[in-house]
Parts: structure tokens; C-alpha cells; sequence
């Protein structure tokens, strides 16, 4: 099994969950999925130089480009899980902070590596039901290989947003999640050490 990180730099383009208004009015998911898909395969051929020249830029240009479809608000506080209760609300907030930059920038280093495989987008196996949606990918790999990729959306504020993985059986939400309560066993409690050294670990 590849390592959590090159297993989640498949998911770059099952993040990008498009935005959608109200159930009532909101186009089909996947619709939207495939058009936020494209959108960023336009944005990394537009980015990709930045990573040698300036990587801070390109970190933020894939910044701008996957938050607004990540519910890490959401995501965060899952990962968090039991402990979520028990920090306060700076320790929540400093930890959203630092969940959403180590990913986004392990997924924006990663980025380099994808090279024109194609993405397929499945129809949706059924209809969103109370403001949530579970989808299909298959990201096709160089190598000819399929990483089949589930994905979990959320209505949040009136658009989709992605709150939770799944890549060939892996939960990365409960992959995150163990993570953290194991950083709590070896800092014996200490949340805001857990914090301090949280990193997306390999």
C-alpha cells in the first residue's frame, strides 16, 4: 500500500466538490464535480512554474483554489472527534488552522506530480438526501493503474462541500482521526502539543 501522502495526492481532483446552492435548485453533483474538476486542471498548467520560482505563491494559489470546496471546519472537528468537546475554543481554531495548512500544502507539493491522468467522474450511485452526497471518482494513474475514490458532501451554507475520503477502502477521515488520538497518547493529553507537532504524517 503507497503512503498516506501519495495516496492523498490521487485526491487532489476528488477535492475540488464544487460549490451548488440548496437541494431545491442546485444542479446535479456531479455536473458540478466535473466542472470544478476542469477548472483546476486549467488552474495547475497555469500554476506548476510557481513551484520552482516561488513556492509560497504556488502554495497559495492552490490555497485559493481547494478551499472554498473543503469543508475544513467540518473535517477538523471529526479528526478531533472526542477531544473537540474537551478543547477550548482557541485550541479548536489554532487547530484548524494547522490541519488546513499542512494539508494544503502537501497537496500542493504534490501537485507537481500529476501529469495529464485522466480523472472519471461516475455517475451519482444515488440522489443527495438531507443535504448530504456520496460520489465516485476513478483517477487513472500513469502507470495504467485505477485508484477507485469515494467521497462524502455536505451542504454546508448552501454549497457542496467535501467532508470526508475514501481511496481503495482507506478512510482518511478515521485515518486522521486515529492520528490524533495517538498524538494525544504520546503527549499524554497535552492538546495544545498535539497541535504543535500535528503533521500529515507519511
Amino acid at each position: 500500500m503507497r503512503n498516506l501522502t501519495t495516496t492523498l495526492v490521487l485526491l487532489l481532483f476528488a477535492l475540488t466538490a464544487g460549490a451548488a446552492a440548496p437541494d431545491t435548485v442546485a444542479p446535479d453533483p456531479i455536473e458540478t464535480v466535473r466542472t470544478a474538476t476542469a477548472g483546476l486542471l486549467t488552474k495547475l498548467d497555469e500554476v506548476r512554474p510557481l513551484y520552482d520560482s516561488d513556492k509560497e505563491q504556488f502554495y497559495s494559489e492552490v490555497r485559493a483554489s481547494l478551499a472554498p470546496f473543503i469543508d475544513f471546519d467540518g473535517f477538523a472537528r471529526g479528526v478531533m472527534a472526542k477531544y473537540y468537546r474537551t478543547a477550548t475554543e482557541a485550541q479548536r481554531q489554532e487547530f484548524l488552522a494547522r490541519f488546513q495548512d499542512e494539508l494544503i500544502r502537501t497537496y500542493a507539493s504534490a501537485l507537481v506530480e500529476f501529469d495529464n491522468q485522466r480523472v472519471d467522474v461516475l455517475p451519482l450511485a444515488q440522489p443527495p438526501e438531507r443535504g448530504r452526497a456520496s460520489a465516485n471518482i476513478e483517477i487513472h494513474g500513469a502507470n495504467g493503474a485505477v485508484y477507485p475514490v469515494t467521497y462524502t458532501l455536505a451542504l454546508v451554507d448552501g454549497s457542496w462541500k467535501l467532508r470526508n475520503i475514501i481511496v481503495e477502502g482507506i478512510n482518511i477521515g478515521l485515518q486522521f482521526r486515529s492520528q490524533f488520538a495517538n498524538y494525544m497518547q504520546r503527549y499524554r493529553g497535552d492538546i495544545d502539543a498535539v497541535i504543535a507537532n500535528w503533521n500529515v504524517e507519511a
